[in-house]
């Protein structure tokens, strides 16, 4: 019987022969990169404990159940007693099968390759060596401090859950009209030298859950979520589409809000592309991926060309969406929080908002906990919840809010994406420039995006479903690999839910019309890649993993494909808390506030009331603009005596830095 190592954070001897055993086979000598050993083995123990202490022994088990499972294949011999050529062999019967057969194969070999290849050497290589960053403190830092800082009551003119896309846009706009602003995090702060080190650091330190937060239902997504100041901003690609004239107007005639037409909005767009400094992807930083592109549709007539991203200084690091280390990528941490911090708001960090405090049907503020065990209440004249689309709805039903409102947690929608890979004879280097610099346009009015998606260096492996020679193969001439991505405008088909721990739970069911529309957005995808000069494209489709020819292209064109066919990925979850201008309709009124709970706001993606089509963040300021703007105007009034005389309001109000 297998046994968890007697220490949870290392491996015992049997599982280590297991790692090494497929680490030979899956990774055989090459001709540039080191060959695998301990140390490899080291950075996946350092990787599975940062996802926590039960990691390490899963892992181990599943080890022990693949190397014996190996007999039903070999004979009656383990994997560990395979030659590596025969367990090359066998890892690539299990990723060339069937969906189950797939699933293993990935699950097992995955962390063992994004650890092997989290080495520097490979990096310097690849001509991409990891930069090393040195920052000066800012004196508005000051005003970002440990929620253990915090007495245990504290009030404020508004106090604000969140710190990203909403929740930061309605601090700042509030803080430069004079009022006292408390923003809560339930994240850390972290300065863009932390923006230096491998993807499973940053998915471990910057992303909710780890990661970890799925959409389940005729398939599993990953729904990507910031927890960090920022938010999801810090950790997106920076892609800045203005909401289209025809979206606004459709909210516009559909909310019953007329304050939504195109001509009411633009206002709040212009303002936040202002702030954001959006512009034009710089040419040079586009690189390789963004020339073959081009070079594709120029052949199949589409149309194309750089998008528009909130980063006027990137210099092409690359590593977008786990944090940008030149500070270039104006994300709400680089640009709405210090400027909402320069105006005397604050931030206080390690801070999860439990609660809305009600009193005679009114919200007068949060509680929260800290991570020292104790709680905080903030009383504040306005409440705003700014969670995201997945935690707002639950941290309103958690505590029967909204109960009401039979929208509440419906309407999800998420833009299900995917990508493809082609290989080139020419030096493209994707992992060095923009990650999504580029666009194919032509198809938007069809429901299908098409955007740059190029991944570090220590994720490729993951892309290439091979092993053994071909896998090494493939990586050591990774500079002639071009990624690239899709995603496609998706109807309503999810939900968010309040799991009887507080946790949320998300259903989405891709429906027939997604189903297609992915499978047209893979092939279009395809057919550019192949237009453009790649020798083989590999496009993660059961079935249809790897096309080399008109043939090949022809039968994914033509395949009847389901949803769990596709390797499909989420970052835009938007509507669960829709607004609408009556509660049938919605969760928010027009002002973003919440039906039946005066002084209760929502301002993030959640009260967008559809797909935008777009990428959203700057839907999602500009709403968080109006709604900040419309709440400024109701709280022109000095505070109550009590409030003027507080001591914590003294600190919240008039603490201005650098302003």
């Amino acid at each position: 019987m297998s046994s968890a190592p007697s220490d949870p954070r290392h491996f015992d001897t049997a599982t280590r022969a297991r790692l090494e055993a497929i680490l030979a086979a899956a990774l055989p000598p090459g001709d540039r990169f080191p060959p695998p050993d301990g140390t490899s083995v080291g950075r996946l123990e350092v990787m599975l404990a940062g996802y926590g202490p039960g990691a390490v022994p899963a892992f181990t088990r599943l080890l022990f159940a693949f190397d014996h499972a190996a007999r039903l294949h070999t004979g009656g011999r383990t994997f560990t007693a395979l030659q590596p050529e025969e367990g090359a062999a066998l890892l690539q019967h299990h990723l060339d099968g069937n969906r189950a057969q797939h699933a293993l194969a990935k699950a097992l070999l995955s962390p063992i390759l994004v650890a092997h290849f989290d080495n520097p050497d490979v990096y310097r290589e690849l001509g991409a060596p990891r930069r090393e960053v040195t920052v000066e403190t800012a004196r508005w830092e000051s005003q970002i401090v440990p929620g253990t800082d915090l007495e245990a009551e504290i009030e404020c003119d508004v106090v604000v859950v969140g710190t990203g896309a909403g929740g930061a846009v309605v601090a700042k706009e509030l803080a430069e009209r004079g009022l006292a602003v408390l923003m809560l995090e339930e994240g850390e702060y972290w300065r863009r030298d932390a923006f230096t080190g491998p993807s499973w650091a940053a998915f471990q330190h910057f992303y909710r859950d780890k990661g970890a937060v799925f959409a389940f239902g005729n398939t599993v997504i990953p729904v990507f979520c910031g927890r960090l100041v920022g938010g999801s901003t810090a950790i997106n690609s920076g892609t800045c589409f203005r909401t289209p004239d025809a979206v606004l107007s459709r909210w516009a005639e559909r909310t019953g809000i007329p304050d939504l037409r195109p001509d009411a909005m633009a206002r709040h767009l212009d303002r936040v592309e202002h702030v954001l400094e959006v512009t034009e992807a710089e040419p040079r930083w586009i690189g390789g991926v963004g020339r073959v592109i081009a070079r594709g549709c120029d052949r199949l007539g589409y149309s194309h060309g750089p998008l528009r991203r909130n980063a006027p200084a990137c210099d092409g690091a690359g590593t977008c969406v786990f944090g940008c280390p030149a500070g270039a990528k104006r994300s709400t941490d680089v640009s709405y929080v210090p400027l909402a911090l320069g105006q005397g708001a604050m931030v206080a960090t390690g801070t999860r908002a439990e609660r809305v405090l009600v009193e005679g049907g009114t919200a007068v503020g949060v509680e929260a906990s800290l991570t020292d065990g104790r709680r905080v209440r903030v009383r504040a004249r306005a409440t705003v919840l700014a969670c995201g689309t997945v935690l707002t709805p639950v941290f309103l039903q958690r505590q029967g809010l909204g109960k009401w409102l039979p929208q509440l947690g419906r309407n999800l929608t998420i833009h299900p994406a995917g990508g493809a890979t082609g290989v080139f004879d020419e030096e493209i280097r994707g992992y060095g420039a923009i990650p999504q610099g580029y666009s194919i346009d032509q198809f938007h009015d069809s429901g299908i995006m098409f955007e740059g998606a190029s991944l570090p260096i220590d994720l490729s492996a993951v892309v290439f479903d091979a092993v053994g020679e071909r896998l090494v193969h493939l990586m050591e001439r990774l500079e002639n690999a071009a990624t690239f991505g899709y995603m496609i405008v998706d109807r309503p088909l999810g939900r968010v839910r309040a799991t009887p721990s507080g946790r949320p739970a998300i259903t989405y069911r891709v429906g027939r019309r997604e189903t297609r529309l992915l499978r047209e957005a893979v092939t279009t995808l395809t057919r550019v890649l192949l237009a453009a000069g790649a020798s083989e494209v590999h496009t993660g489709v059961h079935g249809h993993r790897v096309i080399r020819d008109p043939a090949g292209l022809a039968r994914l064109a033509d395949a009847h494909l389901r949803a769990r066919d596709f390797k499909l990925t989420a970052y835009h979850p938007l509507g669960t808390a829709r607004m609408g201008a009556t509660p049938a309709q919605g969760v928010v009124n027009g002002d973003g506030e919440v039906f039946g709970v005066p002084g209760l706001l929502v301002a993030d993606g959640s009260v967008v009331p559809g797909s935008p089509t777009v990428n959203p963040q700057v839907t999602i300021m500009a709403f968080a603009t109006r709604i900040a703007e419309r709440l400024a105007i109701r709280l022109d009034s000095p505070p109550p005596a009590a409030w003027r005389d507080s001591d914590t309001v003294g600190v919240l109000g008039s603490a201005h830095v650098g302003g």
